[in-house]
């Protein structure tokens, strides 16, 4: 039993079984957020997650970058998290560098940011972004980037991604989208998502990707197949084995009783 669920794992990993995948709405709400970016404005990337969460936070924060890149929108990763901050910095340079598009230019990540700073950078942010963010991942001041020079308050920002498996969400509504209605988008965690349904039938969030399966839909949006498309197959599979085998040991419990009263 064991060996068939391995089987059954691994093998949408590595072949291609394009199994069914329906976009929910609050996907497709995330996705139009990105598409409505205004010109002129970038998006932010808040990325709060570390190596423990990285198999649903990571195809999220790819499936955003490689949304963004494709669209034209500029963008800004901002880390609340060290390891976070270096896992985001390689999966969007790896993007970048396939897509061709430079660091500064197309997009920037403001570096790492120590979690209890995440209160007060908010409340500087919408003033003054270059004082609140100082310097960007490589120490270089934000200013100085080209993509930064003319981005210097909240109305220069047209929508933020709160990539997550914390109870940040409150935070950003509270202090960003509250006073000045910046969209936001909210990636969290399965286990988190309930978090997201009353912000997003309220309007407080445009959308939201739940988990792996979000990374999928959002995928299925882009015409990829990346990791959490591969991963959300293998998961369908090994539920539909689980099942099966339930059916079949309730029907081998059935008979074994009509044999034992017979």
């Amino acid at each position: 039993m064991y060996l068939l669920l391995v089987v059954v794992i691994v093998l949408p990993l590595v072949m291609q079984i394009d199994l069914p995948i329906v976009v929910s709405p609050a996907v497709r709400g995330a996705y139009n957020a990105v598409e409505q970016i205004p010109s002129g404005k970038i998006a932010v990337i808040s990325v709060i997650w570390s190596s423990g969460t990285i198999a649903e936070n990571r195809p999220q924060t790819e499936a955003l970058v490689r949304h963004m890149f494709k669209s034209g929108k500029k963008f800004a990763i901002v880390a609340f998290d060290p390891q976070g901050s270096e896992l985001a910095f390689q999966s969007a340079s790896a993007i970048a560098k396939e897509m061709r598009k430079t660091y500064g230019i197309d997009w920037v990540h403001w570096g790492y940011k120590p979690s209890a700073n995440l209160i007060p950078m908010l409340q500087s942010l919408p003033r003054d972004i270059h004082k609140a963010v100082g310097k960007d991942y490589f120490g270089t001041p934000v200013g100085r980037i080209p993509m930064m020079k003319n981005i210097r308050t909240i109305k220069d920002i047209g929508l933020i991604a709160d990539v997550t498996p914390s109870a940040t969400l409150e935070i950003w509504i509270a202090f960003i989208y509250g006073q000045y209605r910046t969209p936001l988008i909210y990636a969290p965690t399965a286990v988190m998502a309930p978090e997201g349904f009353n912000p997003l039938d309220a309007g407080q969030i445009k959308g939201m990707l739940t988990g792996m399966k979000g990374a999928a839909e959002y995928e299925r949006l882009l015409g990829r197949r990346d990791f959490a498309t591969r991963a959300a197959g293998a998961l369908s599979t090994s539920h539909l084995l689980i099942i099966a085998l339930i059916v079949l040991g309730n029907i081998g419990y059935i008979s074994s009783r009509r044999q034992r009263s017979e």
